[in-house]
């Protein structure tokens, strides 16, 4: 047997034994010491602690009042940032992620083909990213329904998921709509028939909207897809873009406009620097990645210095992976975001935690370590930004989800049977 094989077969018990169990039971109280603690809303404070009770962030700074009895964790040495929050992913939809029958697929929702003992759920936990926004692809114009997740590993999904999350919905415009539906000789095969056929279902959804609300003893026959676009027409969904070229998201700002709704952020935005006053004085936010240029046409005119343009122009950023690779290391999409362009540490810890967690409506929950928020909390082995940091223990909201002291040794980090509630 090679050793490879032995490795996957490792590997694999490792993920089948998380699956099944349900994470132990967290003290109550419990406190950081002695570390160094990222709040991203108030500086980095030296030799500071952190006190979590019952789930939540109780106290932080150089003393903090927890009750004599608390659970005590030597931080000294140890870098302590909240949860990182990846506003665009893909993970654990095991190739479900488009519903390609046709270019508006506003019923979809990705909650509904989730895999939650996935081990991308677990490698991303193993790289400090705890919360997640998991969307649809984009084929469509309209791809359908996103989710939040927070990963905890070994519960159902039904705990993953962040179920009072606000609704977002998946847009998308440019190459890959017109090219999957082009292909097939049927529109949207160009960039006009994008905008026309989204400006159709738009209207469609506000005539629906118009009736379900006007006579409701002569309203249509409840439609899914037509409800879902008329959250957006209602501003109670945020609308996220995948859109590359400055001239396309100039175009969905338009259609916006007309319709009455904003647009919440564009995604991927690699023209974003050309247009950077336009967003910033929209309230448009961009989740962006460090680099990662020429992969299609249209990202030919990518600069790796976009983020940080766009920033100083008064635009929120945000880093997102579009991988279940690089959610694993947003960390060191930040520290390549210092040296492409130049963002302080302080910048670049917020794209990956306090904006990452604005765009998907959390930020008052997650982000940041503040008095009243989650505690989802990353314990480093050394400052974040260093290409040698390890995420050594990840909590999410006070429970201890990953140990890296134990990673690998098949000592089980969770106790209880996984229930169904």
């Amino acid at each position: 047997m090679t050793r490879a094989l032995l490795s996957r077969r490792a590997l694999s018990a490792l993920l089948c034994c998380a699956a099944l169990l349900a994470p132990a039971a967290q003290a109550a109280d419990w406190v950081i010491r002695n570390a160094t603690v990222m709040t991203v809303s108030q500086g980095t404070l030296e030799n500071a602690s952190v006190w979590v009770r019952d789930g939540r962030i109780a106290g932080v700074g150089a003393s903090v009042d927890a009750p004599a009895d608390a659970q005590v964790i030597d931080g000294t040495g140890r870098f302590v940032t909240p949860g990182i929050v990846d506003p665009h992913s893909h993970i654990g939809t095991v190739g479900d992620g488009n519903e390609m029958s046709s270019p508006v697929t506003s019923q979809v929702r990705i909650a509904d083909v989730l895999v939650p003992t996935h081990k991308e759920f677990y490698f991303a936990l193993a790289g400090g990213t705890t919360t997640q926004m998991i969307l649809p692809g984009s084929a469509n114009l309209v791809g359908g329904q996103a989710a939040v997740v927070k990963n905890k590993f070994g519960l159902p999904l039904a705990q993953m998921l962040v179920a009072d999350a606000p609704a977002s919905m998946k847009f998308a415009i440019g190459e890959n709509p017109k090219r999957t539906y082009g292909g097939r000789n049927q529109s949207p095969s160009s960039r006009m028939g994008n905008a026309a056929v989204l400006r159709q279902a738009l209207d469609e959804a506000a005539d629906y909207r118009r009736q379900r609300s006007g006579k409701p003893q002569d309203a249509p026959g409840r439609d899914l897809k037509k409800e879902a676009l008329a959250g957006v027409l209602s501003g109670e969904t945020l609308v996220q873009i995948h859109a590359y070229r400055a001239d396309e998201m100039l175009t969905e700002l338009g259609i916006a406009r007309e319709f009455g709704y904003k647009v919440h952020a564009f995604h991927h935005a690699t023209d974003a620097y050309k247009i950077a006053d336009i967003l910033a004085g929209e309230g448009v936010a961009i989740a962006v990645w460090s680099d990662w240029f020429g992969v299609k046409p249209e990202a030919m005119e990518a600069i790796p210095w976009n983020a940080v343009m766009a920033l100083r122009r008064g635009v929120r950023v945000a880093l997102h992976s579009d991988s279940a690779d690089i959610t694993r290391r947003l960390n060191h999409e930040a520290a390549k975001i210092m040296r492409y362009g130049g963002a302080t540490r302080e910048e670049a810890l917020r794209m990956i935690t306090l904006d990452a967690a604005w765009i998907i409506g959390l930020q008052d929950r997650v982000g940041s370590l503040d008095v009243g928020k989650d505690a989802d909390l990353v314990v480093w082995s050394a400052d974040p930004m260093s290409a040698y940091a390890l995420a050594d223990q990840v909590y999410i909201e006070g429970v201890l989800y990953f140990d890296r002291s134990l990673a690998g040794t098949g000592t089980p980090r969770f106790s209880g049977v996984m229930s169904g509630d």
